[in-house]
């Protein structure tokens, strides 16, 4: 039976800043004033914040789900907020809640999940 680390319980969140700028571009016409937020860049913003949520009671993890839409698009030079809320908890497989928001504007909803792994 596997235990769940000590602290370790849902409702647990962090909540992480980005600037829309560089790598984490994309333009659909390819040219830079189109430059919005990538899926890409906002799916690794959302699995950084579930490590964030977590780190206090987790040494490590590995994401193996992704579950996310991404719904509108955030320009270039703007500052969006994405957050993580653990979920679901089963055994070592964890289950988050995450959204990533330009001001009131929700830019991608959807679940993580993560495995918490061994060293």
């Amino acid at each position: 039976m596997t235990s769940t680390p000590e602290g370790l319980t849902t409702g647990l969140s962090a909540t992480r800043s980005l600037v829309v700028e560089g790598s984490k571009l994309y333009s659909p016409t390819g040219k830079d004033e189109h430059s919005v937020l990538s899926s890409p860049a906002m799916i690794m913003e959302m699995e950084l914040a579930c490590v964030d949520a977590v780190r206090p009671h987790v040494k490590a993890s590995a994401g193996f789900h992704v579950d996310v839409k991404h719904i509108a698009p955030a320009p270039q030079n703007e500052t969006v907020e994405t957050t993580a809320t653990l979920i679901e908890i089963d055994g070592k497989k964890l289950r988050f809640k995450v959204e990533t928001k330009l001001g009131d504007t929700l830019i991608g909803t959807g679940t993580h999940r993560r495995a918490i792994v061994d060293l």
